[in-house]
């Protein structure tokens, strides 16, 4: 049986890393997008899901765009894997699990606003 030493925990806690900091960089997204798109936000914060932000409901056109920027921003950095292989596998997965329609993912919240937005479309005919 092979001995634990130091060595055998770097590699792990270099993706505990790279994907710490994938996570940043995603809602770094959110953030830039919804200060372009005049978004307030009201929160950031950690839980045990990951990094989050809270922000006011604007309009669903200009908050499908802030839910899409963060996966956005993990999608260009796959581009990352000539440099680390890792950090881009981490971009990709959370490119992934981002888009799934689950309960408060961006996926859910781009499936929402595109409903509202067709919703509003067919009020007004």
């Amino acid at each position: 049986m092979p001995h634990l030493t130091p060595a055998w925990f770097i590699p792990f806690f270099q993706g505990v890393f790279l994907g710490i900091l994938a996570m940043v960089v995603h809602e770094a997204g959110h953030l830039i997008a919804a200060l372009v798109l005049r978004v307030r936000i009201k929160s950031v914060g950690l839980r045990w899901k990951g990094v989050y932000t809270v922000r006011e409901p604007g309009p669903p056109l200009s908050n499908m765009f802030v839910s899409l920027a963060g996966p956005i921003v993990n999608l260009v950095l796959i581009a990352s894997y000539p440099w680390s292989p890792t950090f881009s596998v981490a971009n990709l997965c959370f490119t992934v699990f981002n888009l799934l329609p689950l309960d408060g993912s961006d996926g859910t919240h781009v499936w929402n606003c595109w409903r509202q937005m067709r919703q509003m479309r067919s009020a007004a005919k």
